[in-house]
């Protein structure tokens, strides 16, 4: 029996995931050469998404959750490096200082 936490834990990581899609941009040129980098960690992070999505409307909360946090690695992953922006938000996403 899934427990009513771990239903919970899953879909507030969902919603925190929706929240950051709606933040997240490519911050390079389109003409640099890291430009289809960042379009592949953004491609990786809504695949990832998206199968999270999928597990959750399966009731399968453990691998929604490990979905999710592979999704949001890469978006947290693209800001970092600076390929991705995060539109400012310090507290989605952590940006190097």
């Amino acid at each position: 029996m899934i427990s009513e936490d771990l239903r919970a834990r899953a879909e507030k990581y969902v919603k925190l995931e929706e929240e950051a899609l709606t933040k997240i941009s490519i911050a390079v040129p389109q003409d640099s050469s890291l430009y289809n980098i960042a379009e592949d960690f953004l491609r990786m992070a809504k695949d990832y998404y998206s199968d999270a999505k999928s597990f959750m409307g399966k009731n399968d909360y453990v691998d929604c959750i490990s979905a999710i946090n592979y999704s949001y690695g890469w978006l947290d992953a693209g800001v970092r490096l600076g390929i991705l922006s995060g539109s400012g938000d310090h507290r989605l996403f952590v940006h190097y200082r």
